[in-house]
């Protein structure tokens, strides 16, 4: 078997790590084909992990089955001798970020992925939803299959800094200059002195979300952080008193689920299109003052703080997602 990979520490390119446990902890024989579709390291460097590499190995390859860990690693299915299986996390739009390639690339990967895979996987039943309205995909081809952050993201009792987090990339999609305007409000209310806005990710809207800190005259009181190891990650959540989810559209959100599981609590839009059953325990703002007025209620209120903590560490995936992967792959071997 083998796996498509793109390497990150969180969200998306973590979740081959989780597939990777899965088979590790099983009797199946696996590989891992490293895929890495970005100009970030130089133009070259995308041509060899993004192309020339991952597709000789495939060629070379004679798995009985390959997962495509995420949509842009279909790009190489129909090379594949083997079963075919792709994990979808959203459907994207145009809003993904203001590259004039990655998104068309996207939609050419989507629909190779649904032409020539025996299953896809959705992250949550919203992806699934839109998986079949957007291509209308037999939705007994699709299997929902939701996980949760990696057990090393947990509540390590530290003591929480005057800080306010978020982390992803910085596309329109994640909004970022939503939760800008209302950290802006924030700001204004008695009691946030000495409160920052740490913002930890890197994309194409990096210069304009400076230049809207600095519009907003609150740059002295925003950091930019364009990456961080894993433990940086765990840390983070565990030091940040609330996670600032702006995003307006997540087929799951693992961020904020990451977040909330290191005892961090987490605001967002109500009107973002967020997975119900991820959004139970968050808290839903109506507009960016609403948000504004509930980070601060966090870091007052106590005991409204602890209500939406409580659950989150009674509530696990760990057990269920294995099982299902699993059961996914020696149906598909016994086809």
């Amino acid at each position: 078997m083998r796996r498509g990979k793109e390497s990150k520490e969180t969200g998306v390119g973590a979740y081959s790590d989780v597939v990777g446990s899965v088979l590790q902890s099983s009797s199946l024989s696996h590989g891992e084909i490293r895929f890495k579709l970005t100009t970030e390291d130089g133009h070259a460097e995308c041509l060899k992990y993004g192309f020339i590499e991952p597709l000789l190995y495939i060629i070379n390859s004679r798995s009985r089955i390959y997962h495509a860990t995420e949509e842009l690693c279909c790009l190489f299915l129909p090379f594949v001798r083997g079963k075919k299986v792709v994990t979808f996390h959203h459907v994207s739009d145009s809003r993904e970020g203001r590259s004039r390639l990655l998104y068309p690339i996207w939609k050419m990967a989507a629909k190779i992925a649904v032409s020539h895979s025996d299953m896809i996987i959705a992250i949550s039943q919203q992806t699934k939803e839109d998986l079949i309205r957007t291509y209308g995909i037999d939705e007994k081809k699709i299997r929902v299959m939701m996980h949760g952050p990696a057990p090393e993201f947990r509540n390590l009792k530290r003591s929480r800094e005057k800080t306010i987090g978020f982390v992803g990339t910085l596309i329109e999609r994640k909004n970022i200059i939503g939760g800008l305007r209302a950290f802006k409000l924030f700001t204004e209310m008695p009691g946030t002195e000495g409160y920052r806005f740490v913002i930890c990710g890197d994309g194409p809207l990096r210069g304009e979300l400076e230049s809207a800190a600095a519009e907003l005259g609150i740059s002295e009181r925003i950091e930019f952080i364009p990456r961080m190891t894993k433990d940086e990650l765990i840390e983070f959540y565990n030091r940040i008193s609330v996670f600032a989810n702006s995003s307006m559209h997540e087929g799951l959100g693992m961020t904020a689920l990451e977040a909330q599981a290191c005892g961090a609590p987490v605001v967002f839009f109500r009107d973002a299109r967020i997975p119900e059953e991820v959004t139970v325990n968050f808290i839903p703002s109506i507009d960016e003052k609403d948000f504004a007025e509930n980070m601060l209620r966090l870091i007052k209120d106590e005991e409204f703080r602890n209500s939406h903590l409580k659950s989150v560490e009674e509530r696990s995936l760990e057990k269920e997602y294995p099982k299902a992967l699993l059961n996914m792959y020696s149906d598909l071997l016994e086809d």
